[in-house]
Order: C-alpha cells, then structure tokens, then sequence
C-alpha cells in the first residue's frame, strides 16, 4: 500500500473461519481495515493484481466471495462515510 494508485475498495464474505483469518491477513498486507469485512487502501493495478492472485490461493471459490471496487477519481468527491470510524474530515482527506 503505497498511497500512489486508485483508491480501492476490498469487501469479502468468507464461509470459513480459518480461510476468513487468512483472508484477512493478505489483506492487511495491502490496505486498512474500515470494517469487519471491509478494507480500503491505495493500490495501483499491479498490487491489486498481486492482491487477487494471493487471495486466489486462500479462498474456496465454490463457497467465498471477494469483490474490489476502484474509485475513479472523478467519484471521490461523492464518497459519503456515516457512523463510526473515521470521522467524515479524515474520510475526506483520505480520499482526496
């Protein structure tokens, strides 16, 4: 995670506790926790190929979900973050 590529968004639903722990290992090495199955972070499109190759491995295809969404950097004005976590001023300037 670098702070140099889009901002991207890693969300997963894994049925396994164990390959959910793995899960959730690969991508703290890549991007920040924003919730339970949720994480974000700058990623240019090596890392997040890097990314999907590592979860690859970790995963049941047949039983888990992993889904990425790029921000483009036209939409990062629109980002909109309720509740708890980062206060909406550090959401913002995380974003721009």
């Amino acid at each position: 995670m670098n702070g140099v590529g889009e901002f991207t968004v890693v969300c997963f639903d894994i049925a396994h506790p164990r390959r959910r722990r793995r899960v959730v290992r690969v991508l703290e090495a890549f991007a920040w926790r924003a919730q339970e199955s949720v994480f974000e972070g700058w990623l240019d499109w090596r890392e997040r190929r890097l990314l999907r190759v590592r979860l690859a491995t970790v995963i049941d295809a047949g039983e888990d979900r992993v889904a990425f969404y790029v921000l483009a950097p036209a939409d990062r004005d629109d980002a909109v973050s309720l509740g708890r976590g980062l206060p909406a001023e550090e959401f913002r300037h995380a974003l721009l």
